[in-house]
């Protein structure tokens, strides 16, 4: 027994009609205040500590998921992991202070008295009678058995491993263990790290980029610990929380709508992750070290795509794949449908207009050149400026042939690049970038939309410059002028 206890004194008195049944004392000490509340109530607070950890994970990742808060979500987790290391400490402090506030003359020394059917407490002011039938609940540890007067009001009695022990035990009081208690503040805290780990990541995920495979592995994990977590904490509740309520009709009301919130919880949790497994197609790491995306979908424009490694966590997209071998990470987008382009159309279409006029082949060549020179500066401001955004290369016409450029589109808005003239010193393509609000239906019309910028990029040279102008009317940045001429 440890040295703390050399003050406690153990008295048996035998057991007579007239005399209590046994008389034992109990110094009132920090080291035994703090055995006390550590016995009874450290797994509450580690289970409080948990709750807090996770709680705060699940609201950094939804912080996370917005750009305007994801400076919050790095804060909310970093009180999260302080929070959890902290609060034993804080405990533990609180403690201190609440016993410094109750021994302000020394230790004070408790003598239990304990008869047939009631005990009494003695101590240095007061007496305390209690009958046992009274008690909350009786909880037995290494060193103590603890009668609860009320839920959170205990008295230590010092074992005798003896008949007083025997006696006490045997009066049926004792608290059912939780014993998967423990296993529960472990699964909170896990459930929080993957929580907090999907946030970081998938949550993240810029815009046709994938995840690794070991990460998208451990993000289809978490709802599967999630749902173990909650099934365990549905019998936990069931068992030692809801089980306590002695009226019938509440304790039924409480268990149904406990495994009608759990049922829900799970089904959601369910359809989330099998929506995230199906909804990516294989990935294949080629001896180059990019990686290939096969789309099984006849939907899509592309069987497949071609990634490489960007950090850790993320595979950057690149560009659609020719057939599985077209693997060469240094062709950009724009000139892999460059390429394709010039292979597919061009020399067919050529030929056949020649035979049937030659002077309208000359024609539509010097047009397909002149759009071509338009295109490619449109792909080339693309590379520089919206492919780090993590925009897709989607080239689509107006219905008077006009060709534009998607670089973003929602179920609310779409932004576009589209080639507007020449500049008036004729060395450059100026190409606007809109933005148009889209109706209920999903509609959109190119005469409702608002100017975000302008581009012009130099024919000969392929130098490319932001004007920064916002509408028609502004002049635009100093370099855009001295470029396009239009001062």
């Amino acid at each position: 027994m440890p040295d703390s206890f050399t003050n406690e004194k153990h008295k048996e008195i035998p057991m007579s009609e007239a005399n209590p049944r046994y008389c034992i004392s109990y110094t009132h000490t920090w080291e035994n205040y703090y055995r006390m509340n550590r016995d009874l109530y450290k797994q509450k607070m580690l289970h409080m500590g948990a709750v807090t950890f996770i709680l705060l994970m699940i609201v950094g990742t939804v912080c996370m998921t917005a750009d305007t808060l994801q400076l919050l979500g790095w804060g909310v987790y970093c009180a999260a992991i302080l929070l959890l290391g902290g609060l034993p400490l804080i405990w533990k402090y609180i403690l201190r202070f609440q016993f410094r506030r109750q021994q302000v003359n020394g230790n004070e020394e408790w003598n239990y008295v304990f008869y047939n059917d009631s005990f009494t407490v003695h101590t240095k002011n007061t007496i305390v009678t209690r009958k046992y039938s009274d008690l909350y609940c009786i909880v037995e540890s290494a060193d103590y058995i603890y009668l609860l007067l009320e839920m959170n009001h205990a008295l230590p009695v010092p074992r005798d491993k003896a008949q007083c022990d025997t006696f006490l035990l045997s009066l049926g009081k004792q608290r059912k263990k939780d014993r998967i208690a423990s296993v529960l503040c472990w699964l909170y805290v896990l459930s929080g790290i993957l929580t907090a780990f999907y946030g970081m990541t998938a949550a993240r995920l810029p815009y046709q980029w994938l995840l690794q495979t070991w990460v998208y592995v451990i993000c289809a994990a978490m709802p599967c610990i999630w749902i173990i977590t909650i099934v365990l904490t549905g019998v936990s509740w069931n068992r030692h929380r809801i089980s306590c309520v002695q009226k019938t009709g509440v304790r039924i009301v409480l268990r149904v709508l406990l495994f009608m919130l759990c049922s829900l919880l799970i089904l959601g949790l369910g359809l989330f992750d099998t929506v995230f497994i199906f909804d990516r197609y294989p990935i294949i790491k080629n001896d180059n070290g990019t990686y290939t995306e096969h789309v099984d979908d006849k939907y899509a424009p592309f069987e497949y795509y071609l990634y490489q490694s960007q950090g850790p966590f993320f595979l950057k997209y690149l560009r659609p794949m020719t057939n599985a071998n077209d693997t060469d990470p240094t062709i950009s987008e724009s000139e892999w449908f460059s390429r394709m382009e010039s292979n597919n159309s061009t020399a067919g279409k050529l030929t056949t207009e020649y035979r049937e006029d030659p002077s309208r082949a000359f024609d539509t060549s010097v047009q397909d050149a002149e759009e071509e020179k338009r295109r490619i500066g449109a792909l080339k401001i693309f590379d520089m400026y919206f492919v780090p955004q993590g925009s897709t290369f989607k080239e689509h016409y107006t219905a008077k042939g006009d060709r534009y450029f998607v670089l973003h589109e929602s179920n609310s808005d779409i932004a576009y690049l589209q080639y507007d003239r020449d500049s008036k010193n004729g060395n450059c393509g100026l190409y606007v970038v809109f933005k148009a609000i889209k109706s209920l239906d999903g509609r959109w019309s190119p005469y409702d939309t608002q100017m975000q910028n302008i581009y012009a990029y130099e024919y000969n040279t392929g130098t490319i410059v932001k004007s920064d102008k916002a509408s028609w009317s502004d002049a635009g940045s100093e370099e855009y002028r001295t470029l396009t001429g239009e001062l």
